[in-house]
């Protein structure tokens, strides 16, 4: 049975493996941190149950790093060697750059993007960054706008940063969306998007507050309702101050200079000192306001990045870490490969593991004849069969036989063995001697293609060391020695991610193992995801009933090699022949 689409995007190990062959990249899950390497896309652990959110965060965040994986020039980054601020303005223009890449080789991460995008630059309840200080809203508005490129409803919020912008830093917003223009129009590759951050970064530190000639009239640009607010705020507390008439008020609110003939008694004399100095003392305001402005600004080249406004990339990796998961017991991990060291059987034993292999070979070559199916169909082209020629008389030209014998078989099969150190002694030589037995009877069956894996590698504790893959011919290094501990959840996954790149119809799973795997619950649900996408689970118990407990339907305990074979025909005979109900029961 093929596995559903719909199973492997809810089943994110699954998911990961096939996002990471589509786009031609590696994906891990584990460890406790989200980010990619230039080569590997790192997941952290993940709770068992994954929720919708966690699974669209998992997807996003793979979509964005093979973007960057695939398109990011990565050696001239690092030669690049930006500061803090450059690197911010960087990564929001190549993250643009990279999604626009990947979304036009494969339209559908696109969508997922985008609503990733609508989540944190949106509907996102948490203050952005550029909230904190006029000088850190400079760089959230050009996140912002490279954002709101490809999500239109990005723009009110990039509407409010530009407001903030051309109050606090008046002609700062039109200088960038110059150089903003330039890019969305042509941004080819990482070098251009270095070459544009650099500009970005250098109009930041040009910036100069605008400077009042003597007598000058205002300037003429168009400012913004709260400015318009404070200056008439401003005009009504000078009007009240100084008592000025009606006419007065009006010169004093439309900036015109008064000339007034009045007399200039003392009384008078007082209240132009007053408005004097309290004209002065605005003007030094204003210019302590610009100058903290300026300053503000080159403060932020000195920040430190963590406080800088977050990309794309960043949110979703923190969305992946703060994702719950209390414990190893509700927690998913998936193998990595590693190292063993391997030698060939001793002769002896190979000798008396292919004795067994033979018989073993014998009967399911036996059982495989009995289930052979041999099909006859008439049609127009074959063998001649005469006693059809009477078809001709009314036209029929179906006058011709053809046969096929169907074999039923179109399987892959996954021995995982278990070489913990538990296994150490005898138990260890009857599971090598086994595994070789059983794998060299299922290579000599048409129809069937099976590969071994060792667990645990020893480079960590949650690898796998493959000693066959599929397609390959089975050698006689199965000389194995048994250490580490018994990480069956991590090696699983790892065998269902290798069992669903494969072209057979029908997935199974022999686990040969000696005892209780290090943590049980996350077994227990990898074994039900297994059933649910259609893989099926066997067991052979080396001189130990624990994996029972995890396959209490579906397996087998072997104390010495001579009940191999009885043991596995018993259990192949409906997994490989009649294709029976896999339900396991707990």
């Amino acid at each position: 049975m093929s596995i559903r689409q719909k199973d492997i995007l809810n089943c994110l190990p699954l998911l990961a493996s096939v996002l990471g062959d589509r786009y031609g990249v590696q994906v891990r899950i584990g460890g406790s941190g989200a980010y990619t390497d230039g080569k590997v896309i790192h997941i952290p652990v993940l709770p068992l149950d994954c929720d919708a959110t966690a699974l669209a965060l998992a997807k996003g965040f793979v979509d964005h790093e093979a973007g960057h994986i695939r398109h990011t020039d990565f050696l001239a980054m690092k030669a690049a060697n930006m500061d803090a601020v450059t690197f911010n303005l960087f990564n929001s223009l190549e993250d643009w750059r990279v999604e626009k890449r990947l979304s036009a080789i494969f339209p559908g991460c696109r969508q997922n993007l985008n609503r990733l995008i609508r989540k944190f630059f949106v509907d996102g309840a948490e203050a952005r960054a550029g909230a904190h200080t006029p000088a850190r809203a400079v760089l959230d508005y050009v996140l912002l706008t490279v954002r709101a490129w490809d999500v239109q409803e990005v723009t009110p919020r990039r509407m409010v940063a530009r407001d903030s912008l051309r109050r606090e830093y008046p002609g700062l917003a039109e200088t960038l969306d110059a150089v903003l223009v330039k890019i969305r129009i042509h941004c080819p590759d990482t070098g251009t998007a270095i070459m544009y951050a650099r500009q970005l970064a250098a109009c930041i530190r040009q910036w100069e507050p605008r400077q009042e000639g003597r007598g000058s009239k205002r300037e003429n640009v168009k400012s913004s309702p709260n400015e318009d607010e404070n200056q008439a705020q401003s005009n009504e507390s000078l009007t009240q101050t100084t008592g000025t008439s009606g006419l007065d008020s009006a010169a004093v609110s439309s900036g015109c200079d008064v000339n007034v003939s009045r007399t200039d008694s003392p009384c008078q004399k007082e209240q132009d000192n007053r408005l004097n100095s309290q004209a002065k003392t605005k003007h030094n305001r204003s210019g302590g306001k610009a100058h903290d402005r300026k300053q503000e600004l080159e403060d932020l080249f000195t920040a430190d990045m963590r406080n800088l406004p977050r990309n794309l990339g960043e949110l979703l990796a923190e969305g992946l870490m703060e994702t719950p998961t209390s414990n190893a017991d509700n927690s998913m991990e998936v193998a990595v490969l590693g190292t063993r060291f391997v030698q060939p059987l001793p002769p002896e034993e190979k000798v008396e593991a292919l004795w067994n292999c033979n018989a073993l070979r014998q009967r399911l070559h036996g059982l495989l004849q009995a289930q052979s199916l041999q099909c006859c169909a008439i049609g127009r082209r074959g063998r001649l069969q005469p006693a059809s020629l009477h078809r001709l008389s009314v036209g029929n030209p179906r006058i011709f036989r053809r046969e096929s014998v169907q074999l039923g078989l179109n399987t892959a099969v996954h021995i995982l063995l278990d070489c913990s150190g538990s296994m150490s002694g005898p138990p260890i030589k009857l599971a090598c001697q086994s595994c070789y037995a059983v794998a060299k009877a299922l290579e000599g069956i048409k129809g069937v293609n099976p590969a071994v894996t060792v667990f645990p590698a020893i480079s960590r504790v949650s690898a796998v060391f493959p000693l066959v893959r599929h397609g390959e011919n089975v050698s006689e290094n199965f000389g194995i020695t048994a250490s580490g501990g018994t990480p069956l959840a991590p090696a699983l996954w790892w065998v269902l991610q290798t069992l669903h790149a494969q072209a057979e119809d029908r997935k199974i799973t022999l686990i040969l193992t000696d005892g209780v795997p290090d943590v049980v619950p996350p077994c227990n649900y990898a074994l039900r995801q297994a059933e649910r996408l259609g893989v099926e689970i066997y067991g052979i118990g080396i001189k130990s009933n624990a994996v029972s407990q995890l396959l209490p339907q579906h397996s087998r305990v072997i104390t010495t090699l001579q009940e191999l074979a009885p043991a596995m025909f018993e259990m192949l005979q409906t997994a490989l022949f009649r294709g029976g109900s896999h339900d396991r029961t707990r």
